[in-house]
């Protein structure tokens, strides 16, 4: 069974559909780096990781739901130069924006946005897209996932990390398929790891192509 944490982990681990959790990361913003370090939090690592063996440095990326910043710092420190970020929460883009790797300032733009309604982005503007921590209860739903895609270019790059528990136990596996089946994305790969050091934190890596 994954262990869902305690504190403002747990409380965001543990939301049902519908229900909205940028106050919990507001709240939270202050101590969120230092909790995670704490869990071993590795997600950003592996999107990083990911993201490199498809697009080169020079590429226009869109973090959405960035957080505090941590995928765009590890973009950063792997070369990216054009990294745009998006969140809901402000608490969280507060501290994004001061992000720095080697004196460089790591995001171009910060945009307050809910991502679970029209992203006021047009489509086709990034060469790729990362989403880290962002799909389950209290976050999206695969329906929110054409929304996000068109913002790719045509054979652009998405990259998404999610609880491996919300992929199995809500059917993400099958609803992701029925995407793909209507030509909103084409699936690369889906590869399973744990995405906590500390924690039995089973989650799944989702690489894909906008068609």
């Amino acid at each position: 069974m994954a262990d869902h944490g305690e504190g403002p982990l747990k409380r965001v681990s543990t939301m049902g559909y519908g229900d909205r959790s940028d106050e919990a990361y507001d709240q939270w913003a202050k101590d969120y780096e230092a909790d995670l370090t704490k869990y071993g939090y590795l997600s950003p690592q592996l999107v990083a990781d990911a993201l490199q063996d498809y697009v080169g440095t020079s590429a226009t990326i869109v973090d959405y739901a960035c957080g505090t910043g941590l995928a765009g710092v590890e973009l950063a420190g792997r070369g990216f130069t054009t990294i745009d970020g998006v969140d809901y929460s402000q608490g969280m883009l507060e501290f994004a924006a001061s992000k720095t790797v080697q004196g460089r300032i790591v995001y171009r733009e910060l945009l307050t946005v809910d991502l679970t309604a029209t992203i006021p982005i047009e489509d086709g503007t990034y060469d790729a897209l990362i989403c880290v921590g962002a799909m389950g209860g209290g976050h999206l739903s695969p329906e929110h996932l054409p929304e996000l895609m068109r913002t790719v270019a045509t054979d652009g790059i998405a990259v998404f990390y999610m609880n491996g528990v919300a992929y199995e136990d809500d059917g993400f596996a099958k609803r992701f398929a029925a995407l793909e089946s209507a030509g909103h994305w084409r699936i690369i790969s889906e590869t399973p790891s744990n995405y906590m050091a500390e924690l039995n934190r089973p989650g799944m890596l989702v690489l894909a192509a906008r068609p």
